[in-house]
């Protein structure tokens, strides 16, 4: 079944073009190549996923956020809708436009679901699900019959319905909804929370039992995407990894939300406030994979014209499944100490192999940038990439099918402030979901 959707992929390339067209609610035939959040909690993205969310959002790339509880907490109706509130305008914070948004009631899974749109960024929306809270240890509330998704996952309730009554859902029916929800935005970056960790150790069990409904729905996802999980509570213990203007980007967003979440505190006297400012200055990826990104299988090689293997920066780390890079995670990416215009990177497949699409994140640092390039295949084709996104945001790009047994990328120009040209990672997909927008057919996504 993937090569065939592979073979109607029409030749498009899916970049952060302006939205030109009247804003819509649904903007999925025109968001290809986006971003897609499924959180427990209305501020789990804000602290556990940002600077990467933040910077998706800076770059113009299309971002949906999922936010599967009402994160209650056991209070009435007007504390879950400010958060939801505090989301709305932590968003429209990130995207430095009015924190205007349009109200659609969408189905899912044959479920109602709250999405809004902001109207000033189309390319940006929310999705409200309103499951109740489970508390940290997922035993649940008194005033919702003590549902949870921990109770759910482990079969100890047979459904969980919303906070507004709503909806109702079975385990069958909640996964069967977020595998409806990855399908329809057909993002090729899919952020979770932490799956490897253990309920009862340390993190939420609303955000446990949400990665693991997550990765199971992700099974049955078929178009090419990453999906990355993201630690929670336990990252305090590990070094900051958050700085400078990203951090005081991803500190003004948490704040947008704060001030519509009454249960919080930040304040200098508070606990809470010690407790956020560790939260803030840390993101770490805890484990990423996917069934289609063909530069991760068995028996690929990767080479390049240089690579910074001093530092560890070798052209393997543009492989590793983890688009991150200096200053907050200069391990994991690929750097050609002084590389600049013509410097290259190859994949090498040890088998023909049918490609449709890659996904390419600059270095995140904002000095070195690619801002043209050629991807060149073993059967002879070219395709130029364009300028990739400078805080190393995902830019994807669609084309025909071909079997090949190489790929290059070739640099052919570079931003005037460039030392070290590199990677954050290079994807080349299998599936890669088809441009369908009725807009340019050479450019078809972002804001």
């Amino acid at each position: 079944m993937r090569a065939t959707w592979a073979l109607v992929a029409t030749a498009a390339i899916v970049a952060g073009a302006t939205v030109t067209a009247p804003a819509r609610a649904d903007a999925a035939s025109s968001c290809l190549g986006g971003a897609l959040q499924i959180v427990a909690h209305e501020d789990d993205d804000l602290l556990f996923q940002s600077p990467d969310v933040l910077h998706d959002v800076q770059a113009g790339r299309c971002v949906r956020t999922v936010f599967v509880t009402a994160g209650d907490a056991a209070q009435g109706e007007s504390y879950w809708k400010s958060r939801e509130d505090g989301s709305k305008a932590a968003y429209a914070q990130m995207a430095g436009v009015a924190n205007a948004w349009t109200v659609e009631d969408a189905e899912v899974a044959e479920q109602p679901v709250r999405r809004v749109t902001l109207s000033r960024a189309p390319t940006i929306s929310l999705v409200f699900m309103r499951l109740p809270d489970g508390n940290r240890r997922g035993t649940g509330m008194a005033n919702h019959r003590f549902e949870s998704l921990k109770r759910l996952w482990e079969g100890s309730i047979t459904s969980i319905s919303a906070v507004d009554g709503t909806a109702t859902y079975t385990g069958t029916s909640l996964r069967a909804a977020l595998v409806e929800l990855m399908t329809d935005f057909q993002p090729t970056t899919v952020r979770t929370q932490d799956w490897t960790a253990p309920f009862g150790k340390g993190d939420s069990a609303d955000h446990v039992a949400t990665a693991q409904y997550v990765r199971a729905a992700d099974s049955e996802v078929a178009h090419a995407h990453t999906l990355i999980a993201y630690g929670g509570y336990p990252t305090w213990t590990r070094m900051p990894n958050v700085s400078g203007a990203d951090l005081t980007a991803k500190h003004a967003a948490f704040h947008a939300y704060l001030a519509h979440d009454s249960q919080l505190c930040l304040e200098f006297w508070c606990a809470d406030h010690l407790v956020y400012t560790v939260r803030e200055a840390r993101q770490y990826v805890s484990a990423a994979e996917s069934v289609s990104n063909r530069a991760r299988r068995s028996g690929v090689t990767v080479t390049a014209s240089a690579q910074d293997t001093w530092s560890g920066q070798s052209a393997r780390k543009a492989v590793d499944g983890a688009a991150a890079g200096y200053p907050d995670a200069a391990g994991a990416e690929w750097v050609a100490a002084r590389g600049k215009a013509g410097t290259w990177i190859q994949l090498n497949f040890p088998t023909p192999t049918l490609i449709d699409g890659v996904v390419l994140s600059d270095r995140p640092n904002l000095n070195d940038q690619i801002t043209g390039g050629t991807l060149a295949f073993s059967d002879g084709s070219t395709i130029a990439t364009g300028a990739l996104a400078d805080n190393g945001s995902a830019r994807t790009i669609a084309f025909a099918p071909r079997i090949v047994t190489s790929l290059r990328l070739t640099v052919d120009s570079v931003s005037a402030s460039t030392r070290n040209i590199g990677l954050a990672e290079l994807e080349a997909h299998d599936h890669m979901p088809p441009a369908t927008s009725t807009r340019s057919p050479a450019t078809v996504a972002g804001r």
